[in-house]
């Protein structure tokens, strides 16, 4: 699974990367949420972005000739529909690219598809009370893209919301989890993007990375507290 990233390249690096026709950028004022607590618009550089924060999520749109990209804002914690009353909303923060099919809430957002940006994720290895934390990157220092799906609606008015895709593991990834992110070569961007182009077409998207593609190692615990935000966070313990 997935339930901690980064992203700390800087948001002109990320546009270029992506090749973006218009970013917007987060907003400042979005205060209202089904809670009524502030939402939590997570500033980058993020070293620990956990589940609830608002981040930076990549749509694409389409011409009659070519599709577009925007860089957008989205809250990660997907929800498929408002709770009634006071009950707290399920908000699944990845989905079993197996199931996207199989289960109505995802089947109804299969169309709804958008990518995730990340310099690297964080995945714990070992048993209850003894985790050990690791860092995982891309080999070449590149930024990571994965699949995501995305509601128009999240606990936070104003914001979309999304779920990162998982898989089964990679050679780098079994050790530590058994399950990872989707994450899509630049060729396969478009492709996913396309609301178009049936889910069934696209099952070669959901194997796993390449084994030479992503590296990993240790770090240490301070990971694992979501107020914690620095570089330190991904040194090699």
């Amino acid at each position: 699974m997935c339930g901690r990233y980064t992203l700390f390249s800087e948001p002109e690096a990320i546009d270029a990367f992506f090749d973006l026709e218009e970013a917007v950028d987060l907003p400042s004022n979005q205060n209202d949420d089904l809670f009524g607590a502030p939402p939590i618009l997570h500033p980058l550089p993020s070293y620990n972005i956990s589940p609830s924060h608002v981040v930076p999520i990549i749509l694409g749109g389409h011409t009659d000739h070519y599709p577009t990209r925007i860089r957008t804002a989205m809250h990660w914690g997907f929800m498929g529909w408002k709770p009634k009353g006071n009950e707290r909303p399920f908000l699944p923060i990845n989905t079993r690219s197996e199931q996207i099919l199989a289960k109505p809430m995802w089947r109804n957002a299969s169309h709804q598809r958008c990518l995730v940006p990340m310099n690297g994720f964080y995945e714990w290895s070992g048993i209850k009370g003894h985790k050990i934390p690791h860092y995982i990157h891309s080999s070449t220092d590149d930024l990571l893209v994965a699949a995501g799906l995305y509601s128009p609606i999240s606990p936070i008015s104003g914001f979309a919301s999304f779920s990162i895709l998982t898989t089964r593991p990679n050679r780098i990834m079994e050790p530590i989890h058994h399950r990872m992110p989707v994450f899509l070569h630049t060729s396969e961007w478009n492709n996913w993007l396309d609301h178009t182009r049936p889910l069934q077409e696209l099952s070669y998207l959901m194997d796993p990375y390449p084994d030479a593609a992503l590296s990993e190692y240790t770090v240490g615990t301070s990971v694992g507290n979501v107020r914690n935000n620095s570089p330190d966070l991904i040194l090699p313990s």
